[in-house]
């Protein structure tokens, strides 16, 4: 049985923190988990939430380190909404998304280095080039039916154009931010 050890002390407690693994060889055996009490504790899903860990991946000095610092951050804020918005979703279920895409913060890293090497390479923004790289690669190459690439396809023609850097919205009610420190965001 499950019952208190001679060989325990009876206030010992241990305390284990895990993450799912895919690997089964890295997994918490099943036998331990029985025996535990078990707390879950999974990030919210909710817009706010999404922007707000979003918006961390990036310090300060890397959103400076790009030679146009301004349209960076302002790309970047869109991208991190983009991605809030993508993510989100998934709490819908079907309704959300056909079916479950793996969507990731490595999405959202390698989009703003794309971002960045265009900014860097370009005097204007490619908005065509930017649009096709997301909708269609970054994030639309996780998605596999055609009803929700276009959705995907039309949340980045939406989120990113110009109206950016004009006082345009990223959404009704909420407007493209002012640039500023990374605090600002």
């Amino acid at each position: 049985g499950a019952g208190p050890s001679p060989d325990f002390h009876a206030s010992f407690r241990l305390f284990l923190s895990a993450e799912d693994s895919a690997n089964p060889e890295q997994r918490v055996p099943e036998g331990l988990l029985q025996l535990c009490v078990k707390v879950i504790s999974e990030p919210s899903q909710s817009l706010r939430a999404n922007m707000a860990r979003a918006l961390t991946t990036f310090g300060a000095e890397s959103l400076e380190a790009c030679s146009k610092p301004s349209e960076f951050k302002t790309l970047f804020f869109a991208l991190s909404f983009l991605h809030a918005i993508l993510i989100g979703r998934k709490r819908f279920g079907f309704q959300g998304w056909s079916q479950p895409y793996s969507f990731s913060d490595g999405d959202l890293l390698v989009s703003a280095s794309v971002l960045n090497n265009y900014l860097e390479s370009s005097l204007s923004i490619p908005w065509d080039d930017i649009r096709y790289i997301l909708g269609d690669i970054m994030y639309g190459g996780h998605i596999t039916d055609d009803w929700d690439r276009r959705t995907c396809v039309t949340y980045v023609e939406t989120i990113m154009g110009e109206g950016l850097f004009t006082g345009g919205a990223l959404a009704p009610g909420f407007p493209a931010p002012m640039v500023g420190p990374h605090a600002h965001y």
